[in-house]
C-alpha cells in the first residue's frame, strides 16, 4: 500500500501516529518513517496493522 493509503486507514480508524508511538514507547517520527517506508520495524508495522484491523502483509506486501 502507498503511504497515503495507510494514513487514510489510520484516519478512518480514528488512530493517530502519535497514539501508536505513545503505546509502543517510540517517537512519532519513528511511526511516520515506517508509514512512509523510510524504515522497517516489524513491531511498529504490527501495531499499525492492528490499529486499522488489517494484516501486516496487506499493508506492506512482500515486506512483512
Amino acid at each position: 500500500m502507498e503511504p497515503l493509503e495507510v494514513k487514510i486507514l489510520l484516519l478512518k480508524a480514528g488512530v493517530t501516529q502519535a497514539a501508536i508511538a505513545q503505546r509502543l514507547g517510540v517517537s512519532r517520527s519513528a511511526v511516520s518513517h515506517e508509514v512512509n517506508g523510510r524504515m522497517y520495524s516489524a513491531r511498529i508495522r504490527k501495531a499499525i496493522a492492528k490499529a486499522v484491523k488489517r494484516k501486516t502483509k496487506d499493508l506492506w506486501p512482500g515486506m512483512s
